[in-house]
């Protein structure tokens, strides 16, 4: 009995181990460079309570798809922060954003990137990165948090 837990124990370590470094073979790969060309989201303050839950923009960023045939997109990036300041479980996720864009579009997140969702406990906190793909010629003018039928919070976004 305890050679058959020692075999099925090492090979569920080696199945671990193939598993894992396929992911990280996935991130190497990405095919994406930075430019020099940043976005900002502009308001007073980048924090806003919307369902009790405090929602902070940590910073945001644009960079170009490499991929030749995906030559003629960018990736604009936007790290969130919600913090749960309700006695109650709250929950948030990529999912729950979108963005307008200057041809008048509202555009979902690329789940094709890591995207992030979870609940979490009063006084927690969860940070994710969402990914939103556009063509170069459009450009980002607000991040929107729509967690529902309502849009609930947005932040005015500006390229440099």
């Amino acid at each position: 009995m305890k050679k058959v837990l020692l075999i099925f124990s090492a090979l569920f370590v080696v199945f671990l181990t193939a598993c894992s470094s396929d992911a990280s073979d996935k991130t190497s790969n990405d095919k994406k460079e930075t430019t020099k060309q940043s976005v900002s989201v502009s308001k007073n303050d980048n924090t806003v309570t919307v369902d009790n839950m405090k929602i902070t923009l940590e910073n945001s960023d644009v960079s170009k798809v490499s991929d030749e045939k995906d030559s003629n997109k960018k990736v604009y990036s936007f790290k969130v922060k919600a913090e749960n300041v309700s006695n109650d479980q709250k929950g948030i996720g990529t999912v729950d954003f979108l963005l307008k864009t200057s041809d008048g579009k509202t555009v979902k997140p690329d789940y094709s990137y890591a995207s992030f969702g979870d609940s979490f406990e009063k006084g927690d906190s969860l940070t994710g990165t969402v990914y939103f793909v556009l063509k170069k010629d459009v450009t980002p003018t607000e991040l929107q948090y729509k967690p529902s039928d309502k849009v609930k919070a947005k932040w005015e976004v500006k390229t440099k």
